[in-house]
């Protein structure tokens, strides 16, 4: 009777568990029904339904060679700032982590995200101050790399929160045992800490790549050339126009969609690779050794 009696209550226990995390899943489920399925719902309706006057081919015929060429740029200006961006973080993050002070980490920390409590506007116009004094006189700045460096300036933030989150409570036994086996630093950090790292390090990726992909207004402030703008200025242009033209805001509808797609295609190629091929040339090396 006593075994019954302790099955029912655990049993009734977990039954209340599920039903408590079924029901803090309904919130969530409604903010992504509400700001990301529906939205994309209309995005993709408003590509292939004709407006006024005008065929769907006049919806797609945005996507002509140099909306192809801005949006490689933007991909490939998002990735190098992203590739900087970890190259600068992760360093910083390591070393801060290993600090014994915890004053100098709070007083570090909250120099390192001083940009996220600033208005972008004032960021944006403070960047652009202060590139023209370094190079001696006004609208000095021209080419992409103005622009890479105004979203390295606002975006490195982001990827530093979450890497030193993680290195800051990872468990310092495991580096004592990774040395202990005989393991150096170098082999240590590739064995250990890297791997303990990687959620955190995609998360930062995340947060980095996926904004500076997007911005907007950052290519106009810093980059004084005609051509300098993105992909996500040119959205946000046809979208402004859209207010008053029902085929500027299909022409919106349609960039966000295809770059959407190249998103979900380059999210495809990774899987392939790491998920797939990555991990079975690792389970043959193994076998072999």
């Amino acid at each position: 009777m006593n075994l019954d009696s302790n099955f029912l209550k655990s049993k009734s226990f977990r039954t209340g568990k599920n039903n408590k995390a079924s029901l803090m899943l309904i919130p969530f489920a409604l903010l992504s029904l509400i700001l990301v399925i529906v939205p994309l719902i209309m995005i993709f309706i408003k590509a292939f339904v004709p407006t006024n006057g005008a065929t769907v081919a006049d919806n797609w015929a945005v996507m002509n060679g140099w909306i192809w060429e801005k949006i490689l740029i933007s991909l490939v200006i998002a990735l190098s700032t992203t590739v900087v961006c970890v190259f600068l973080a992760y360093p910083f993050s390591y070393f801060l982590s290993n600090s014994k002070s915890k004053v100098f980490k709070a007083v570090i920390i909250f120099i390192a995200t001083a940009p996220i409590w600033t208005s972008f506007l004032v960021k944006l116009v403070g960047l652009k101050t202060f590139f023209d004094i370094c190079a001696g006189y006004d609208n000095s700045t021209y080419g992409n790399i103005w622009t890479i460096l105004g979203l390295i300036y606002l975006y490195l933030p982001f990827m530093i929160m979450p890497l030193y989150s993680v290195l800051n409570d990872m468990p310092k036994n495991l580096v004592n045992a990774s040395y202990d086996l005989g393991y150096g630093p170098i082999q240590t950090f590739f064995k250990v800490t890297l791997p303990y790292t990687k959620v955190a390090l995609a998360s930062g990726v995340t947060l980095v790549f996926l904004p500076a992909l997007t911005t907007v207004a950052v290519p106009q402030f810093l980059n004084n050339n005609n051509d300098g703008s993105m992909i996500g200025d040119i959205i946000v242009d046809q979208g402004q126009s859209g207010l008053t033209s029902d085929i500027a805001l299909a022409r919106a509808s349609t960039l966000s969609l295809v770059l959407s797609l190249v998103l979900l295609c380059g999210f495809g190629v990774y899987v392939l690779f790491y998920k797939v091929i990555w991990k079975k040339y690792r389970a043959k090396r193994r076998n072999h050794e």
